[in-house]
Protein backbone atom coordinates (compact mmCIF):
# COMPACT_ATOMS: atom_id res chain seq x y z
CA UNK A 1 0.00 0.00 0.00
CA UNK A 2 7.91 -0.34 4.92
CA UNK A 3 14.18 -0.16 6.76
CA UNK A 4 15.51 1.98 9.51
CA UNK A 5 16.34 5.54 9.45
CA UNK A 6 19.83 5.80 8.23
CA UNK A 7 22.18 7.99 9.90
CA UNK A 8 22.81 10.54 6.50
CA UNK A 9 22.86 14.45 6.53
CA UNK A 10 19.15 16.19 6.40
CA UNK A 11 19.49 16.75 2.65
CA UNK A 12 19.93 12.91 1.50
CA UNK A 13 16.76 11.99 3.88
CA UNK A 14 14.59 14.41 2.12
CA UNK A 15 16.39 12.75 -1.27
CA UNK A 16 14.91 9.38 -0.03
CA UNK A 17 11.59 10.78 0.86
CA UNK A 18 11.13 12.24 -2.39
CA UNK A 19 12.59 9.52 -4.10
CA UNK A 20 10.65 6.89 -2.13
CA UNK A 21 7.28 8.85 -2.94
CA UNK A 22 7.93 8.75 -6.78
CA UNK A 23 8.92 4.97 -7.02
CA UNK A 24 6.31 3.22 -4.43
CA UNK A 25 2.87 2.50 -5.63
CA UNK A 26 -0.59 2.68 -3.39
CA UNK A 27 -1.68 -1.95 -1.45
CA UNK A 28 2.51 0.93 -0.89
CA UNK A 29 1.85 3.70 1.07
CA UNK A 30 4.73 5.42 1.27
CA UNK A 31 5.23 6.46 4.73
CA UNK A 32 8.81 6.24 5.92
CA UNK A 33 12.31 7.12 4.27
CA UNK A 34 14.35 4.11 2.99
CA UNK A 35 17.74 3.22 3.22
CA UNK A 36 19.65 4.18 0.38
CA UNK A 37 21.64 1.42 -1.28
CA UNK A 38 25.49 2.02 -0.65
CA UNK A 39 26.59 0.22 -4.04
CA UNK A 40 30.17 0.07 -3.50
CA UNK A 41 29.12 -2.04 -0.92
CA UNK A 42 26.28 -4.45 -3.19
CA UNK A 43 27.60 -7.36 -4.80
CA UNK A 44 27.08 -7.89 -8.47
CA UNK A 45 24.08 -10.29 -7.57
CA UNK A 46 22.69 -7.65 -5.37
CA UNK A 47 23.11 -4.85 -7.82
CA UNK A 48 21.32 -6.83 -10.75
CA UNK A 49 18.32 -7.12 -7.82
CA UNK A 50 17.78 -3.89 -7.42
CA UNK A 51 17.97 -3.35 -11.30
CA UNK A 52 15.13 -5.46 -11.81
CA UNK A 53 13.32 -3.98 -8.90
CA UNK A 54 13.98 -0.66 -11.00
CA UNK A 55 12.29 -1.82 -14.34
CA UNK A 56 9.49 -3.67 -12.23
CA UNK A 57 8.43 -0.28 -10.83
CA UNK A 58 8.66 1.32 -14.41
CA UNK A 59 6.32 -1.42 -15.64
CA UNK A 60 3.80 -1.73 -12.99
CA UNK A 61 3.42 2.52 -13.13
CA UNK A 62 2.53 1.84 -16.89
CA UNK A 63 0.04 -1.23 -15.55
CA UNK A 64 1.68 -3.74 -16.41
CA UNK A 65 1.00 -5.90 -13.10
CA UNK A 66 2.37 -9.39 -15.12
CA UNK A 67 5.59 -7.99 -15.73
CA UNK A 68 6.28 -6.22 -12.71
CA UNK A 69 5.60 -9.21 -10.84
CA UNK A 70 7.98 -11.11 -12.61
CA UNK A 71 10.56 -8.67 -12.52
CA UNK A 72 10.20 -8.11 -8.80
CA UNK A 73 10.32 -12.40 -8.69
CA UNK A 74 13.38 -12.37 -10.58
CA UNK A 75 15.32 -9.79 -8.25
CA UNK A 76 14.19 -12.34 -4.80
CA UNK A 77 15.93 -15.16 -7.06
CA UNK A 78 19.36 -13.34 -7.50
CA UNK A 79 19.04 -11.39 -3.65
CA UNK A 80 16.99 -13.56 -1.83
CA UNK A 81 17.14 -11.33 1.38
CA UNK A 82 15.95 -8.36 -0.38
CA UNK A 83 13.19 -7.48 1.95
CA UNK A 84 11.91 -3.92 -0.67
CA UNK A 85 11.12 -6.27 -3.60
CA UNK A 86 8.96 -8.34 -1.14
CA UNK A 87 7.36 -5.66 0.09
CA UNK A 88 6.68 -4.57 -3.64
CA UNK A 89 5.50 -8.29 -4.38
CA UNK A 90 3.48 -8.10 -1.92
CA UNK A 91 1.64 -4.86 -3.37
CA UNK A 92 1.63 -6.45 -6.91
CA UNK A 93 -0.22 -9.90 -5.18
CA UNK A 94 -2.64 -7.45 -3.33
CA UNK A 95 -3.89 -5.46 -6.32
CA UNK A 96 -4.42 -8.89 -8.02
CA UNK A 97 -6.99 -9.40 -5.44
CA UNK A 98 -3.85 -12.54 -4.40
CA UNK A 99 -4.50 -11.77 -0.44
CA UNK A 100 -2.56 -15.14 0.89
CA UNK A 101 -0.12 -14.59 -1.25
CA UNK A 102 0.42 -11.08 -0.65
CA UNK A 103 0.50 -11.34 3.00
CA UNK A 104 3.43 -14.33 2.50
CA UNK A 105 5.09 -11.75 0.82
CA UNK A 106 4.48 -9.30 3.54
CA UNK A 107 5.66 -11.32 6.21
CA UNK A 108 8.96 -12.20 4.43
CA UNK A 109 10.04 -9.04 4.47
CA UNK A 110 9.47 -8.23 7.60
CA UNK A 111 11.29 -11.30 8.67
CA UNK A 112 14.25 -9.74 6.75
CA UNK A 113 14.49 -6.31 7.63
CA UNK A 114 12.06 -6.03 11.34
CA UNK A 115 12.67 -2.07 10.93
CA UNK A 116 11.13 -2.03 7.24
CA UNK A 117 8.04 -0.10 8.80
CA UNK A 118 6.57 0.25 5.20
CA UNK A 119 5.31 -2.85 5.37
CA UNK A 120 3.70 -3.16 8.64
CA UNK A 121 0.87 -0.80 7.29
CA UNK A 122 0.54 -2.63 4.45
CA UNK A 123 -0.01 -5.56 6.48
CA UNK A 124 -2.25 -3.80 8.92
CA UNK A 125 -4.51 -2.60 5.92
CA UNK A 126 -4.40 -6.10 4.32
CA UNK A 127 -5.56 -7.48 7.29
CA UNK A 128 -7.97 -5.11 8.56
CA UNK A 129 -9.45 -6.17 4.67
CA UNK A 130 -10.14 -9.92 5.79
CA UNK A 131 -11.49 -8.27 9.11
CA UNK A 132 -8.55 -9.60 10.96
CA UNK A 133 -8.61 -6.72 13.11
CA UNK A 134 -6.23 -8.83 16.03
CA UNK A 135 -3.53 -9.10 13.24
CA UNK A 136 -4.24 -5.71 12.58
CA UNK A 137 -3.74 -4.20 15.68
CA UNK A 138 -0.88 -6.09 15.93
CA UNK A 139 1.07 -4.04 13.00
CA UNK A 140 -0.33 -1.21 13.77
CA UNK A 141 1.65 -1.32 17.32
CA UNK A 142 4.59 -2.24 15.53
CA UNK A 143 4.23 0.68 13.20
CA UNK A 144 3.74 3.04 15.90
CA UNK A 145 6.81 1.41 18.65
CA UNK A 146 9.16 1.81 15.80
CA UNK A 147 8.43 5.08 13.81
CA UNK A 148 9.64 8.66 14.56
CA UNK A 149 7.31 10.70 16.60
CA UNK A 150 7.54 13.44 14.10
CA UNK A 151 6.55 10.84 11.49
CA UNK A 152 2.38 11.34 10.66
CA UNK A 153 2.08 7.79 9.86
CA UNK A 154 3.63 6.91 13.46
CA UNK A 155 0.57 9.12 14.47
CA UNK A 156 -2.09 7.40 11.87
CA UNK A 157 -0.93 4.12 13.44
CA UNK A 158 -1.23 5.34 16.56
CA UNK A 159 -4.73 6.09 16.16
CA UNK A 160 -5.76 2.96 13.88
CA UNK A 161 -4.26 0.76 17.40
CA UNK A 162 -6.75 2.84 19.22
CA UNK A 163 -9.68 2.73 17.36
CA UNK A 164 -9.49 -0.88 16.83
CA UNK A 165 -8.80 -1.73 20.40
CA UNK A 166 -11.95 0.73 21.13
CA UNK A 167 -13.99 -1.28 19.21
CA UNK A 168 -13.06 -4.66 19.84
CA UNK A 169 -13.10 -3.88 23.77
CA UNK A 170 -15.40 -5.78 26.13
CA UNK A 171 -18.20 -3.40 26.98
CA UNK A 172 -21.02 -3.05 29.38
CA UNK A 173 -23.88 -2.94 26.71
CA UNK A 174 -23.16 -5.88 23.55
CA UNK A 175 -25.12 -3.98 21.66
CA UNK A 176 -23.05 -0.72 22.17
CA UNK A 177 -20.04 -3.38 21.11
CA UNK A 178 -21.49 -5.26 18.29
CA UNK A 179 -22.32 -1.20 16.71
CA UNK A 180 -18.84 -0.56 17.58
CA UNK A 181 -17.41 -2.97 15.52
CA UNK A 182 -20.42 -3.23 12.28
CA UNK A 183 -18.58 0.59 12.16
CA UNK A 184 -15.07 -0.12 12.06
CA UNK A 185 -15.83 -2.82 8.90
CA UNK A 186 -17.64 -0.39 7.09
CA UNK A 187 -14.68 2.48 7.51
CA UNK A 188 -12.14 0.04 6.61
CA UNK A 189 -13.25 0.32 2.46
CA UNK A 190 -12.21 4.03 3.19
CA UNK A 191 -9.30 4.05 5.50
CA UNK A 192 -6.91 3.91 2.74
CA UNK A 193 -8.14 7.35 1.54
CA UNK A 194 -7.96 8.43 5.12
CA UNK A 195 -4.36 6.94 5.83
CA UNK A 196 -2.87 8.82 2.47
CA UNK A 197 -0.08 10.76 2.52
CA UNK A 198 -0.73 12.15 -0.75
CA UNK A 199 -3.86 11.86 -2.59
CA UNK A 200 -2.22 11.15 -5.96
CA UNK A 201 -0.03 8.03 -5.15
CA UNK A 202 -3.24 6.73 -3.86
CA UNK A 203 -5.10 7.50 -6.98
CA UNK A 204 -1.95 5.89 -8.83
CA UNK A 205 -2.89 2.93 -7.07
CA UNK A 206 -6.68 2.89 -7.96
CA UNK A 207 -5.72 3.61 -11.92
CA UNK A 208 -3.27 0.84 -11.98
CA UNK A 209 -6.54 -1.27 -10.45
CA UNK A 210 -8.31 -0.07 -13.49
CA UNK A 211 -5.96 -1.01 -15.93
CA UNK A 212 -5.72 -4.47 -14.68
CA UNK A 213 -9.67 -4.48 -14.76
CA UNK A 214 -10.01 -3.41 -17.90
CA UNK A 215 -7.17 -6.10 -19.39
CA UNK A 216 -9.56 -9.20 -17.86
CA UNK A 217 -12.39 -7.16 -19.76
CA UNK A 218 -14.12 -6.43 -16.50
CA UNK A 219 -15.28 -2.71 -18.05
CA UNK A 220 -17.82 -1.99 -15.07
CA UNK A 221 -14.99 -2.43 -12.28
CA UNK A 222 -12.39 -0.30 -14.74
CA UNK A 223 -14.55 2.71 -14.74
CA UNK A 224 -15.24 2.36 -10.65
CA UNK A 225 -11.16 2.36 -9.91
CA UNK A 226 -10.64 4.70 -12.58
CA UNK A 227 -13.09 7.24 -11.20
CA UNK A 228 -12.08 6.69 -8.00
CA UNK A 229 -8.47 8.11 -9.32
CA UNK A 230 -10.13 10.91 -10.89
CA UNK A 231 -11.38 12.04 -7.74
CA UNK A 232 -7.78 12.23 -6.35
CA UNK A 233 -6.74 13.77 -9.33
CA UNK A 234 -9.02 15.34 -11.50
CA UNK A 235 -6.08 17.21 -12.95
CA UNK A 236 -4.88 13.45 -14.80
CA UNK A 237 -6.24 13.63 -18.05
CA UNK A 238 -5.46 9.74 -18.98
CA UNK A 239 -7.23 8.86 -16.00
CA UNK A 240 -10.29 10.94 -18.24
CA UNK A 241 -9.13 9.49 -21.17
CA UNK A 242 -8.94 6.06 -19.85
CA UNK A 243 -12.74 6.35 -18.43
CA UNK A 244 -14.34 7.59 -21.77
CA UNK A 245 -12.39 4.84 -23.95
CA UNK A 246 -13.30 1.79 -21.02
CA UNK A 247 -17.11 3.25 -21.36
CA UNK A 248 -17.20 3.06 -24.94
CA UNK A 249 -15.53 -0.30 -24.65
CA UNK A 250 -18.46 -1.28 -21.97
CA UNK A 251 -21.12 -0.11 -24.69
CA UNK A 252 -19.90 -1.98 -27.69
CA UNK A 253 -20.08 -5.00 -26.03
Amino acid sequence: MLTSIPKVNLKKIILNLVIFFLSSNLSVFAQDLLNPDKKEELTALQKQAREYRDEGLKVQDMGDLDSAMKLYQKAIEVDPAYAVAYNDLGVIYETKDMADRAEESYIKAIKIDPYYLSTYSNLALLYEEKRDFGKAAYCWKKRAELGDLEDPWTKKARERLEDIRLSLSPRPAQDSQEKDVIKLMKDVANEKYMLSHDDKLLARKNFMKAKDSFNKEDYATAVKKASDAQFLDPDNKAIEEFIERSQNRALSR
